[in-house]
Parts: C-alpha cells; sequence; structure tokens
C-alpha cells in the first residue's frame, strides 16, 4: 500500500504540488536541478524531491520509475536521508552559532575596576597585599575586562545519503547509484541487460541489512540485482533521523528552447524533465 502522502515534505516543489495518492505521480525537474555533494560538504539540492519521515525503523522502499529520457544525465529514482535533510543543516548551525555569541557572560564575572573601590591599605604591608592581588587575578585599576570569547561550536555533522535510480548517460539507460559521506559522493553508473536496454523504466529497491544499506534494480528475467551495499549508513543513526522520498533531475543546463512567437518576438521556454513514479511502498 502507498504511503500517506500527508506525512510528506516537499523540497524545490511547491506544498500543494504534493500527490494526494502517492502510488502513481509525477515530479518535474527543471534545467541544472540536481543532487550532489562534492568536498568540503558543498551540497547542491535543487532537485524535486518529496521525502516522508518514518514512526518505525526503516526496513526497504521501492518504485518504478520511467520517463521520456532526452538529456545527459536525466534520473530519477528512490533517495534515503540518514541525518539532517537537505538545506537544513546550515541554517541549524548558524542559528545555534548566534546563540552562543550572543548569550550574556557568566554570572558573578568581574567587568570593571569599580567592583572593589577601596583603596589599597597603608602600612608597612602594603606592597604584599598588591601583590598577592595581583598573583590571585584581583582587578585593581584600568578599565573594563573584556568578556571571554565564545565557546566554540563544531558544524553540525553532514547528514549521510544514498540516491538509486534510472539515469540517461551515453543515449542509453542505466542503473545509478549515488553514495554521499561527509567526505563528498561518489557517483556509479551499471549497464542494464540487453533484453532490458531499450526500456525507458525500472524498478529499484533500497533494503536496511543490519548497519549496512543495500541496492537494488529487478530485472524482469532473473528478478532483483544487487547494485551496491553500503555497509556503514546505519552506523551512529537514530532511526527518527532517517527520512526516505524520491527525487528527479535534470542537471544539464542547456534544457532550454528559443522559438519565435506569432507576434514576431522570441521567447523562451524550459525542458522540464517530467518523471513518473509508479508502485511507491515504503516500509
Amino acid at each position: 500500500m502507498p504511503p500517506d502522502s500527508s506525512s510528506f515534505t516537499a523540497l524545490n516543489v511547491p506544498h500543494d504540488a504534493v500527490p494526494e495518492w502517492m502510488g502513481s505521480f509525477t515530479l518535474a525537474a527543471s534545467p541544472n536541478t540536481d543532487l550532489w555533494r562534492k568536498p568540503p560538504s558543498r551540497d547542491t539540492s535543487t532537485a524535486p524531491i518529496l521525502y516522508t519521515a518514518l514512526r518505525n525503523p526503516f526496513i526497504a522502499a521501492e518504485v518504478t520509475v520511467s520517463a521520456d529520457w532526452e538529456l545527459e544525465w536525466d534520473q530519477g529514482g528512490l533517495v534515503i536521508f540518514a541525518g539532517a535533510p537537505p538545506g537544513r543543516i546550515a541554517s541549524t548551525t548558524a542559528e545555534t552559532t548566534s546563540n552562543v555569541a550572543t548569550s550574556p557572560p557568566p554570572t558573578g564575572s568581574i567587568t570593571s575596576a569599580s567592583t572593589n573601590p577601596s583603596p589599597s591599605p597603608a602600612g608597612p604591608n602594603s606592597s604584599a597585599a598588591l601583590s598577592a592581588g595581583q598573583q590571585s587575578g584581583a582587578v585593581t585599576q584600568g578599565g573594563p575586562r573584556r568578556a571571554p570569547p565564545p565557546p566554540y561550536v563544531a558544524p553540525a555533522p553532514a547528514s549521510k545519503w544514498v540516491k538509486v535510480g534510472l539515469e540517461f548517460c551515453n543515449n542509453a539507460c542505466h542503473a545509478t547509484s549515488v553514495c554521499a559521506t561527509s567526505d563528498g559522493a561518489d557517483w556509479a553508473l551499471s549497464a542494464l541487460p540487453p533484453h532490458h536496454a531499450r526500456r525507458l523504466d525500472l524498478r529499484v529497491k533500497i533494503e536496511r541489512i543490519g548497519y549496512a544499506l543495500w541496492v537494488w534494480y529487478e530485472d524482469e528475467v532473473s528478478g532483483w540485482k544487487k547494485l551496491r551495499e553500503v555497509t556503514y549508513f546505519f552506523w551512529g543513526v537514530e532511526d527518527k533521523a532517517v527520512r526516505v522520498g524520491v527525487y528527479a533531475s535534470r542537471p544539464a543546463n542547456f534544457g532550454t528552447t528559443i522559438y519565435e512567437r506569432r507576434n514576431g518576438g522570441p521567447s523562451v521556454t524550459q525542458r522540464n524533465l517530467c518523471v513518473d513514479f509508479e508502485g511507491l511502498e515504503i516500509f
């Protein structure tokens, strides 16, 4: 049974565009949209994405993707995040740093010499008393004492994510998978069998096995074929930090067409990639 659409969050998609029924829907990706990462943790998250948080520990997800693939790197499929979703890491870190920087100094800290206005005692032991006061850190003269700098706040760790789907490359459809960590992202293409090479659709699956994430695609003849195993994906990850969804992207930036309007002026239109999703299941 398809998941409830009310639990989905839209990224780079109007919120009112979330389909009511997640069993069959379409995502449109304009040119120059992608989900990618380059070191050091430089994210590109312009691809249309629909994702959901899970009430129970993640088990598996699968979906069938299809489209009229035509431009290099056209793609669509499943995506899973372990950690903050795209676009929320930097804002959370900035907010935390701002709160620390503007916090008041601790109560009881010495900020001025006026805290001890009494003069130094007169007598033969006055020099010794002054020396002892300096050694203990007492402020006896000068301007206001500077507040200590705010404590160092380490940036939030980059989320891990994996995407799997169908990608158009070198005039052919391939099974594609990308795994992103704090060090960046890799990219792998797998040629489809000859009997599947001319088809425009593919069913893909991600599955949790212990701490590992297994990535699959379905061969209509031999069944599920394993693309890769991400052995560490769920290591150190809380179940509530896992989010699963679908994405579509058209990384190529030449998907525009210029044509002449009837009134004589040129017009530019974008050639969006429309990816169809069928039979989405998330367990």
